[in-house]
């Protein structure tokens, strides 16, 4: 892989999944000891939740911006905070979904009794690859493999406002160990696996040097938004005030 290929890389994995690391992001409404009081009912914030992952995370079918709150953030394991409009561009700008026929094959879901409206729930996407996959703002233009892919059990949270929009999602590390099948995805979940299985591992574990995400995200808000390549980060001054990290 050429340099700039590696470079574009880590602009591409706000999805990311990475063993080893995980959010540390202070979830809104969160209590020490008190049941957390839901202004939607469980069996809403699980329909919510649901109706999400599969379909308008921007993962799996193109991105609901709508579906987001406007003080929206995600948070995945080394990549983030992204804030509504950085995470719908970015998720937009990778283009998974039409390159991609993936089932997230979504389980386990239970509302949080401590944190308000919030729910959890495990993922461990199959599927297979259609279309050559581009992503936006990289050179990257990379052939459908035969394999299907495979992907690790991964551990998603959603939290919503009392409007039913996301407020915060975030992901943790894969689990690979206890998983129904052999992974195609290496060590990594999410966007990161997917690089894995299309035979780029080299640019999935660049992704893990923070220097070189830094340097990556400033080029990209150095760009005109038609072609620069998805963020990592957003500003920090264009994170919404509720998010705080541990």
């Amino acid at each position: 892989m050429n340099p700039f290929a590696k470079f574009a890389v880590l602009l591409t994995l706000p999805y990311i999944g990475v063993d080893g690391f995980s959010s540390t992001a202070v979830a809104p409404g969160s209590r020490q000891s008190n049941v957390a009081k839901n202004s939607l009912p469980d069996a809403k914030l699980i329909e919510l939740a649901e109706d999400y992952v599969a379909s308008k995370n921007g993962f799996y079918a193109p991105v609901d911006r709508d579906a987001h709150a406007d003080d929206f953030v995600f948070r995945g394991g080394v990549v983030g905070p992204l804030n509504k409009l950085d995470y719908c561009n970015t998720m937009t700008k990778l283009r998974i979904y039409e390159a991609f026929d993936l089932s997230p094959n979504a389980f386990g879901f239970c509302v949080d009794p401590d944190v308000s409206n919030t729910v959890r729930f495990y993922v461990r996407f199959t599927g297979r690859q259609v279309e050559n996959w581009k992503v936006t703002g990289t050179p990257f233009d990379i052939p459908p493999s035969s394999e299907n892919v495979v992907g690790p059990t991964e551990s998603f949270c959603i939290q919503f406002n009392e409007e039913g929009k996301v407020k915060f999602f975030t992901i943790s590390a894969p689990m690979l160990s206890g998983n129904p099948q052999q992974c195609t995805t290496g060590k990594y979940g999410a966007v990161l696996g997917l690089f894995v299985h299309a035979g780029m591992p080299t640019a999935a574990d660049s992704a893990l040097n923070k220097n070189v995400r830094d340097i990556s995200n400033a080029v990209a808000g150095l760009l005109p938004e038609d072609v620069a390549p998805p963020k990592s980060k957003s500003n920090p001054d264009q994170i919404p005030s509720w998010y705080e990290e541990c």
